[in-house]
């Protein structure tokens, strides 16, 4: 099976507004007035959730209005956070069901005129040349075999000088990881790189490089308080997902990083 069609097959449920809307009023929450922060962390579909989302936007120092390109938006939470800081977004994803979930979402919080998500694999951006201000890509790369390919693609889509902001899981030591994570059932669509990689991939497209952070200490720690995780609206399995990914991190296999690429 292609490597595309598994990541589809992993991500694509068809009730995930459903499931994001019940989780949401099992916890008493308001589904018919909500606003984007409700729901955090649910939509937030990486290692440190909505604040590590912020750390990232605050790190590409967006202007009101820039044109910022999420590649691999999920549910559109980064997105519709981003929105909120005074970016006009366009998501894209692999994943249809995503897509769709994140354009219901984004329309529930009112943020339907400042995001919009297309269903596209990044390798083949439907945009012209020099379009967008900024990009962002979170917690995508660990399901990309060819990195090089998509970060060409950014590259050809941003203005020149324009900023490309990656927040990923790298390898950080080579023993065996457990699956399933959270990103794959086994390692047929699981392609986790070290950040010499990532670099060296970024540099052959034609980005510079200007900044890589540790963001491992912030990746992991106690659930945020009220609200749903993504748990609540991926199921029981994903519980074992993200405890094979702590387990991973806690023995030094894994770790979280933020790129700051230029264009």
């Amino acid at each position: 099976m292609h490597v595309r069609e598994l990541v589809r097959q992993h991500y694509g449920r068809n009730d995930l507004v459903d499931g994001v809307l019940e989780a949401l009023r099992g916890a008493g929450t308001d589904v018919d007035h909500l606003a984007a922060p409700d729901l955090y962390p649910a939509d937030q579909l990486h290692a440190g959730g909505a604040p590590a989302t912020a750390h990232l936007v605050e790190r590409l120092g967006l202007a009101r209005g820039t044109r910022l390109l999420d590649v691999g938006c999920g549910l559109g939470g980064p997105a519709r956070l981003a929105a909120g800081a005074g970016a006009d977004v366009t998501g894209v994803d692999l994943t249809a069901e995503l897509v769709e979930a994140a354009t219901a979402l984004s329309s529930r919080v009112g943020l339907g005129d400042r995001t919009r998500f297309a269903t596209t694999p990044a390798e083949r951006l439907p945009h012209a040349d020099g379009v967008f201000g900024a990009a962002m890509m979170v917690h995508v790369g660990m399901n990309l075999p060819d990195k090089g390919a998509v970060f060409a693609e950014v590259h050809r889509v941003l203005e020149p000088g324009a900023p490309f902001g990656l927040y990923e899981q790298v390898r950080t030591g080579t023993g065996r990881l457990t699956y399933p994570l959270p990103w794959a059932e086994d390692p047929r669509s699981s392609f986790v790189e070290d950040v010499g990689d990532y670099t060296a991939a970024l540099l052959d497209a034609g980005f510079t490089v200007e900044a890589v952070e540790d963001r491992t200490a912030q990746a992991w720690g106690p659930p945020p308080p009220g609200g749903v995780t993504p748990a609540a609206v991926f199921g029981p399995a994903f519980g074992e997902r993200i405890a094979n990914n702590v387990a991973a991190t806690r023995a030094g296999l894994l770790g979280a990083v933020v790129l700051l690429a230029r264009a």
